[in-house]
């Protein structure tokens, strides 16, 4: 392993049930981080009162005002040191061998940008079932170049987080913007948008194998589908914006286009399934105006008729 430090941003919002957790999973590392940084994104306890002095090497970082995570992670970022940076959130679990198999692979393949990592899925809150069946085991890495590695997150968006993924610095900079690595104009989906660009730009890893537990908790954003979707629709069109600046090929431009159709049909019936079928057909008509399609149309006659039940199944909960 070489003397590349690695430093950790950890936003933290009303945290305290879980942030020891997450950095005493951190702390047991086989390969420790160098830095540590938790943004308190002004919870209502601030954090330093919850670490008290457990954490005698964790800097931490209040704002003044709750400002969202993408602010949190772009107030890390402009903070850190390392040559590595892993953005974790403050409710999951590393295993311990995560940080030394990740920069293992990324030492090993020195053209590869990132390294994103497999987990498991929590959504009972329990993660000892999970944690006492792991083991150890050699990494199964796939290298992906700039094409390949974005196809497949397009095909696999739910593949990659950040609590299990992990960035050279020199390459988040190169894509950052007016001093925002996350975007700020956009309510959620900041992850899938940064995620998307580094991956257009750059080779990656994808290890297969999961060395972490991801939570889903009952109030997360993850379960508030109607603002991922109608965001997701945002975060699409921001891209191919940008998409000369990012080289994206036709191919890839079409498939974005199909996404974000897919996300806006998904918000309408997200709200439709929450009595909302007024404003759901009349979104899918704009819709329809912008980007003519008929599974569009379609739906939005099923809506307008009332005749739109299909519900969408996420984390044991349907929306």
């Amino acid at each position: 392993m070489s003397n590349n430090r690695i430093s950790v941003v950890i936003p933290a919002y009303n945290s305290e049930a879980t942030i020891c957790m997450t950095l005493d999973s951190l702390l047991d590392q086989q390969r420790t981080p160098d830095e540590i940084i938790v943004v308190d994104d002004h919870g209502i306890k601030p954090v330093t009162d919850v670490l008290g002095d457990r954490y005698p090497d964790v800097r931490v970082i209040r704002h003044e005002t709750n400002k969202g995570v993408q602010y949190a992670r772009n107030t890390g970022f402009s903070e850190v040191s390392g040559d590595y940076i892993f953005f974790l959130d403050a409710d999951d679990i590393l295993c311990p061998e995560f940080l030394k198999v990740m920069l293992g692979a990324l030492e090993e393949n020195p053209d590869a940008a990132a390294a994103f990592g497999s987990f498991y899925k929590c959504f009972d809150g329990n993660a000892a079932s999970f944690l006492e069946r792991h083991r150890e085991i050699p990494p199964e890495i796939t290298v992906f170049s700039k094409p390949e590695g974005l196809t497949f997150y397009l095909n696999n968006t739910g593949a990659f987080i950040p609590s299990f993924s992990i960035f050279r610095r020199s390459a988040l900079e190169a894509i950052s913007r007016d001093g925002e690595l996350f975007s700020t104009k956009l309510v959620s989906n900041e992850d899938f948008q940064m995620f998307a660009r580094v991956v257009a730009m750059f080779d990656i890893l994808h290890i297969e194998n999961p060395m972490g537990v991801y939570f889903l908790q009952p109030n997360s954003i993850s379960r508030d589908q109607a603002k991922i979707w109608s965001s997701r629709a945002d975060a699409v069109d921001s891209l191919i914006e940008i998409s000369d600046d990012l080289k994206l090929s036709g191919f890839h431009i079409a498939f974005l286009k199909k996404m974000r159709a897919s996300a806006a049909r998904l918000y309408a019936r997200v709200l439709a399934n929450n009595g909302a079928r007024k404003q759901a057909s009349e979104h899918l008509f704009n819709e329809f105006k912008r980007s003519p399609e008929i599974k569009t149309l379609a739906l939005m006659f099923l809506i307008f008729c009332g005749l739109q039940k299909k519900k969408i199944e996420y984390g044991g909960a349907e929306y």
